[in-house]
Parts: C-alpha cells; structure tokens; sequence
C-alpha cells in the first residue's frame, strides 16, 4: 500500500484501514506488543503517534514502514 503522507492524523488513518484490510484486531496487536488492549488504544489516540510508533505495530502486523522521498 503507498500512499503520500500529510500527517499523523493521516497515517493513523491508513494505519487502522490496514488492521480492518488484514482482519487484525487491536486486541491481537497489543497482545503482541504485550500491552493491554487499552494500552494500544492509549498509544493510537496520542497527539504526538510517531512513526517510531507505527513501525512497531506493523512489525507486529508483518510490516514495514518505508519512507520515500519524492520531488515535487
């Protein structure tokens, strides 16, 4: 999936589009996370959900983040 990042807000949103995609739930990521299921939901509602933060729960989900850079 590639799609041109504009924000957190934006990447969260493609990010919980892939765990309906995949049928994954939030409660099976954070069990692999070994957090609490109120833990994930903690980490994706935090104003400043980093890309460190996405990285571990697509690494959990069988993903990589990859970041491109392309001239506009």
């Amino acid at each position: 999936m590639t799609f041109i990042y504009r924000n957190n807000e934006q990447l969260l949103i493609e990010l919980k589009k892939l765990m309906l995609e995949t049928k994954i739930t939030q409660r099976e990521i954070a069990a692999k996370l070994n957090i609490k299921p109120q833990g994930l939901t903690k980490l994706l509602n935090k104003k400043n959900f980093s890309f460190e933060d996405a990285q571990k729960i697509l690494a959990v989900m069988g993903y990589d983040l990859i970041v491109d850079f392309k001239e506009i």
